[in-house]
Formats: C-alpha cells, structure tokens, sequence
C-alpha cells in the first residue's frame, strides 16, 4: 500500500475543490496517476509546441537576413530629374 502526502489548506477554494473531487473518484489512487499522466503528456506537449516555435522563429531571422541581403543587392534605379528651363535660364544669367 502506497501513501502519498498533499499539502491541503482548507482555506483554499481550489484545495477545496479538488479534495471534494478526490473524495467522489472511486479509486482515488488511479485517479491521481491519470492526472499524474495527463499532466506529464501536457508537459511533454507543450515542450514541442517551444521547440516548434523556436524553430519557426529561427527559420524567419534566416528569411529576414536572406531578404534583406536580397534587397541590398538589387540596385535602386537612379532617379533622373528633368531639368526645369526656368531654372536652367536663371543660373545660366547668374554664372553666364
């Protein structure tokens, strides 16, 4: 026979709750190694669910390095401004 221990504060409505819950399962043991299980596999579930961001927040800096690498590379066309005869005329009477 096993025994476990559980700190219980009896001023806690969730410790309440759950004595409640443990009180009405038939086999109180089992019920405590399937949430035991349960909270194992959520755990194991949640790693990947990291691992799997991680990944994808890695492969997006690559993304982000290998565009803007791109857009250094491509050459932005030279504006070409057209030439205002006004303008033209005026600088030509001040240096001409």
């Amino acid at each position: 026979m096993s025994v476990f221990h559980l700190d219980f504060n009896p001023r806690d409505a969730e410790h309440r709750r759950a004595a409640d819950w443990l009180a009405a399962q038939p086999d109180p043991t089992e019920a405590v190694a399937r949430l035991i299980k349960v909270a194992d596999e959520e755990e194991r579930r949640l790693l990947k669910w990291e691992e799997l961001a991680q990944l994808l927040a890695g492969e997006v800096r690559d993304l982000r390095a290998q565009l803007a690498g791109q857009w250094l590379d491509v050459k932005q066309p030279e504006l070409e401004m057209e030439e205002d005869p006004e303008s033209a005329r005026r600088l030509d009477s001040l240096f001409g």
